[in-house]
């Protein structure tokens, strides 16, 4: 249970500004810049962004260094971009890796049409449709400044995020030139604030659409420097702990929270609307304050057959869950030989991934297959493993996120649902089918809609008013 450092990167490379390599033949313009990255007040890492313009486009490169520890362990990534774009800064093709200790990730992608066709490591290729003209986020300083922004206005845009592997909708919103200080030189800037999903990150850019500055959640902040000062510091280990940085302290102590089945909540720091808190498993009580009631949904006594014939659209293969794939599939198999009925499949799946996947905490993109090579992850890795195993016997599932209880505190989890006759949440994490009350679901989806809770850190807060 922590925060996917790949969420992190997803913020980050939002206002990494644009970039690409100052040489080359045909080069008619060209630039660099380094920021230093902050999480707090810790230093956690270096970015350097350059792009080169030719005749007939853009090419962005961007680098991505970042340091820190997960339960004490410290975990060291490195991610890079390549995209290149036509003259008017719509997406053609990309290159994307992101490595980490013993986990790594290379993708590929060819805009065809309408279509964006990825290669994720040894998956096959999947196909995004397009609707409209999409751009690379390593583009978006470069086409604020090809609006010619006048201040408060806004304007809107499909970007193709591939450290959440989706297209997402983006809102640029202008401020207005800005004296900005940085060290010991100024700057004239260029004020934006940028929303994509629950985020807001203001950025300063400056003539050439490059980052000079940035805030965004979780108390992230980067700001332009020299190489040497970027990348000073990267020996040794690092300090800052993402679980004690984003978990959530409550004055209660539960002793044995798996057996909890009714829970009532008190939510502080966000709004009702912020998120869908009512499911089906929770219920709002009030809005002011915000109240919860989580109760833990039984599965029915009769049979249900497999493969389930409804909510076809939680059995269908993704990025990160790829339940059409020979090797998962054998792997269910193996798990539970050739499965006749649900609510049996789906307990004892819970219990098998529990039993043999190893638990550590891992920074890495949470996909099946990779899960299925290295058989060890927390609860990222558990939730989209369990998901395609499921799938692939026929239960529709779903991968939940938000927070759970454990040893005084709420901390960053993800689990899953699985569709029963109803929708029942599990844990393969903590082996629990269902999973306890101390569950508080604030989003369901792969990595796009995971990241939006990041939105959360470091404002909410809970209290744990009831519980049976």
């Amino acid at each position: 249970m922590k925060s996917k450092l790949s969420f992190l990167l997803s913020v980050l490379v939002l206002v990494v500004g644009c970039g690409g390599p100052g040489s080359g033949p045909g080069v008619l313009e060209m630039g660099e810049t380094w920021l230093a990255t902050y999480l707090g007040d810790e230093k956690i890492g270096y970015s350097v962004s350059r792009y080169d313009k030719y005749a007939d486009g853009y090419r962005f490169d961007n680098l991505i260094k970042m340091k820190i520890a997960m339960a004490g362990i410290t975990q060291e990534i490195r991610s890079r971009s390549v995209v290149v774009t036509g003259p008017d800064l719509t997406l053609q093709s990309l290159k994307f890796s992101f490595e980490s200790q013993n986990r790594s990730l290379k993708a590929t992608g060819t805009v065809k049409g309408n279509e964006l066709v990825i290669q994720a490591g040894e998956d096959k290729p999947r196909v995004i449709r397009l609707e409209g003209p999409v751009y690379p986020m390593a583009a978006l300083g470069k086409l604020v400044k090809g609006h010619k922004p006048k201040s408060e206005s806004t304007f809107r845009l499909k970007v193709f995020d591939a450290t959440v592997m989706s297209v997402v909708p983006v809102e640029v919103t202008i401020l207005g030139q800005e004296k900005l200080t940085i060290g010991d030189k100024v700057y004239d800037a260029l004020k934006v604030e940028t929303r994509m999903a629950r985020f807001t990150v203001t950025s300063w850019l400056d003539r050439n659409g490059m980052t000079l500055a940035e805030k965004s959640p979780p108390k992230m902040r980067s700001e332009r420097t020299s190489p040497e000062r970027a990348m000073a510091g990267e020996s040794g280990k690092a300090r800052l702990d993402l679980l004690k940085m984003f978990r959530v302290q409550v004055d209660t102590v539960v002793r044995e929270p798996a057996r909890v089945h009714r829970a009532k909540l008190e939510i502080s720091g966000v709004r009702p609307g912020d998120f869908e808190f009512a499911s089906v498993n929770q219920r709002v009580l009030s809005k002011k304050p915000l109240q919860l009631e989580v109760l833990v949904p039984k599965p029915g006594s009769s049979p249900i057959p497999l493969p389930i014939k409804t909510e076809q659209a939680f059995l269908e293969p993704s990025f990160a869950i790829q339940c059409d794939n020979p090797e998962i599939q054998a792997k269910m198999h193996e798990a539970l030989g050739e499965p006749k009925e649900a609510v049996s499949a789906a307990r004892k799946l819970v219990s098998w991934v529990f039993t043999v996947l190893e638990k550590e905490p891992t920074a890495s993109f949470p996909s099946a297959l990779d899960v299925l090579k290295h058989m060890k992850g927390d609860c990222n890795e558990h939730a989209v493993f369990y998901a395609a195993l499921a799938r692939a016997a026929g239960i529709p599932t779903k991968v939940a996120v938000g927070l759970v209880y454990m040893n005084g505190a709420f901390y960053y989890h993800a689990w899953n649902e699985v569709f029963l006759g109803k929708w029942i949440p599990v844990d393969a994490t903590f082996g629990e089918f269902p999973a306890s009350a101390l569950h508080l679901k604030l989003s369901e989806g792969e990595l796009r809609e995971q990241a939006q809770i990041l939105a959360v850190v470091g404002r909410i807060g809970i209290r744990i008013l009831e519980f049976e």
